[in-house]
C-alpha cells in the first residue's frame, strides 16, 4: 500500500541532498569562515546556503558542477547580506571608523589576518578569499560574483596592497628559529 510520495524523490530527491550536503558542509564552512571571520557567522552562512541549495534542489542536481553552484550561493548570500546590514547601519547612524590597532609583533598571523580580512569590504573579501584561498582562477571568481575579470584583478590587488599595508612589520614568512 503506498503511504504517499516516496521520501526520496520528494521535493527534487532529499536523500541525494542530503547526501550531498553532508560532504560539502565541511567545504563551505570552511570558506563561509573565512568571508565572516566567525564561527557563528560563518555557521548560519553555511546553513542558509543549505537551505536556499534544498529550496532548489531541483535546479541546482542538474548543475555541471554542484560544488560551484553551492560556492556562488554562499558568496552572493554573503555579500548580499553584508550590503544588507551595511544599508541599515548607515540608516541608523554616522560614526566615524575606528582606527585598527597595530598588530603586535607576536601576534597570531592567522588572527590578524582575519581581523585584517574584516576591514575590506564584503566583495573584495570575497574576491580575495576565493581567489587566493580557494585558489580559484579570476575567470572563475568573476563568474561567482557576476562582474567582469578586469573587476577581480584591480579589487585583488587594491585589496593585497591594503592588506599588506596594514601587516605592517608583522613576518609572512618565519623561519622558526
Amino acid at each position: 500500500m503506498p503511504a504517499g510520495p516516496d521520501p526520496a524523490t520528494a521535493e527534487g530527491g532529499s536523500a541525494a541532498f542530503e547526501a550531498y550536503a553532508r560532504t560539502a558542509q565541511r567545504r563551505l564552512y570552511r570558506t563561509a569562515y573565512l568571508l565572516c571571520g566567525d564561527v557563528e557567522g560563518a555557521r548560519d552562512l553555511t546553513q542558509t546556503t543549505l537551505a536556499k541549495l534544498f529550496q532548489h534542489w531541483r535546479r541546482a542536481s542538474r548543475a555541471d558542477n554542484l560544488d560551484a553552484y553551492a560556492r556562488t550561493v554562499l558568496v552572493r548570500t554573503f555579500v548580499a547580506e553584508r550590503r544588507r546590514t551595511v544599508r541599515d547601519l548607515l540608516a541608523h547612524h554616522r560614526q566615524a571608523p575606528r582606527p585598527h590597532p597595530d598588530p603586535a609583533p607576536g601576534a597570531d598571523l592567522r588572527l590578524t589576518l582575519l581581523s585584517l580580512l574584516a576591514e575590506l569590504p564584503p566583495r573584495a573579501r570575497a574576491m580575495v578569499v576565493l581567489r587566493y584561498w580557494d585558489d580559484l582562477s579570476v575567470a572563475t571568481v568573476a563568474s561567482l560574483l557576476g562582474c567582469s575579470e578586469s573587476t577581480v584583478k584591480s579589487q585583488c590587488s587594491r585589496s593585497l596592497v591594503r592588506l599588506r599595508a596594514r601587516m605592517g612589520d608583522v613576518q609572512l614568512y618565519s623561519t622558526g628559529g
